[in-house]
C-alpha cells in the first residue's frame, strides 16, 4: 500500500511505496516527523488530521 507525506504548515505532499519509507524521509531529510503527517495515499487531507487528533 502507498503512503505519503504531507506537511503540515504548507500544500506539499510526497508519495512512498511503504508507510517505513515515508517516515524515514521526514524524519532524516524534511525537518523532521513533527512537520509531517503520513497517511495511506488516497485518503483526503481531513481525514488525516482527525486521525491525529484521535491519536493525541
Amino acid at each position: 500500500m502507498a503512503y505519503k507525506i504531507m506537511h503540515r504548515s504548507r500544500p506539499q505532499e510526497i508519495r512512498f511505496p511503504t508507510q517505513a519509507a515515508a517516515e524515514r524521509y521526514a524524519d532524516q531529510f524534511a525537518g523532521g516527523l513533527g512537520n509531517w503527517t503520513v497517511v495511506e495515499a488516497g485518503r483526503a487531507a481531513q481525514s488525516a488530521e482527525s486521525a491525529e487528533d484521535q491519536r493525541g
